[in-house]
């Protein structure tokens, strides 16, 4: 909302810009590896130092699953790829490959098809898990999908030359020329510093908020990626952060009324 188009990067500047117009100190690159949540006051240990606070807001966020195949590690930044939007005009008039079933692989290969000379998309399953409205789109758009189809290995010399495959109901293995490979295989909540200081997490390691995004330890909030909350965009996490910290602020002047 406001804002037809916007890159993440500005849209990231701009919210720094706010905070420091209030003067919030923003420790940047200042890694957390520890948190003691246990007392009244919450304790957060950086690389750097340590922080007390009565309340304290998890907002970390997400990372991008890996395939975990040979060559994966190897052409990161060389042909691999986790960002369309950031590597996608590097490119322009190749043959890439997409990997993944869900909305942002979809997405991914839609906005590939406008930069790319040719897209393709491997699914392991023989049906996509994105919207219906996304895969009319990747039809219109000549987005070749390879159904039942896995990637074994990675290979390449300097960047990205080729991929192996695998279907996985015929059973045959595969080479194909690619410039390029996107994975787009999900994420990973990192919620493990929290778990270890006693935050309770959903099966697949997401934390689990009430509607106040209050956590199952007293003073201790989350918001954003990290949570259970089912939609994964900007807008629901800074809804999630408005409604954790103006929670967190009444927990610290009426604590009496929040521990009933």
């Amino acid at each position: 909302p406001g804002f037809p188009s916007i890159s993440g990067q500005e849209l990231m500047a701009r919210m720094t810009e706010h905070c420091q117009k209030f003067g919030v100190p923003i420790k940047q690159f200042e890694k957390v590896i520890a948190l003691d949540l246990a007392g009244e006051k919450k304790r957060i240990k950086t690389e750097s130092g340590e922080y007390e606070a009565k309340a304290v807001v998890v907002a970390s966020g997400c990372s991008l699953r890996e395939l975990g195949v040979p060559g994966e590690s190897e052409f990161r930044g060389k042909g691999v790829s986790y960002c369309p939007l950031c590597d996608g005009a590097f490119f322009r008039g190749k043959n890439v490959l997409v990997v993944g079933g869900g909305n942002s692989a979809a997405v991914s290969a839609l906005y590939l098809s406008n930069i790319a000379a040719n897209v393709k998309l491997a699914h392991r399953r023989d049906r996509l898990r994105a919207e219906e409205a996304y895969v009319r789109d990747l039809l219109n758009k000549n987005v070749e999908i390879l159904w039942n189809t896995e990637v074994k290995e990675i290979k390449g010399d300097t960047s990205v030359r080729s991929v192996v495959l695998f279907n996985n109901k015929t059973g045959e293995t595969s080479e194909l020329k690619i410039d390029g490979v996107f994975i787009q295989v999900g994420e990973i909540p990192n919620s493990q510093i929290a778990k270890e200081a006693g935050v309770k997490v959903d099966e697949h390691g997401y934390i689990i908020v009430d509607s106040r995004q209050r956590t199952n330890i007293p003073g201790v909030y989350a918001a954003g990626d990290v949570t259970a909350a089912p939609v994964k965009q900007v807008g629901v996490a800074v809804g999630q952060a408005i409604i954790a910290t103006i929670d967190a602020f009444g927990y610290i002047k009426r604590p009496y009324h929040y521990r009933s």
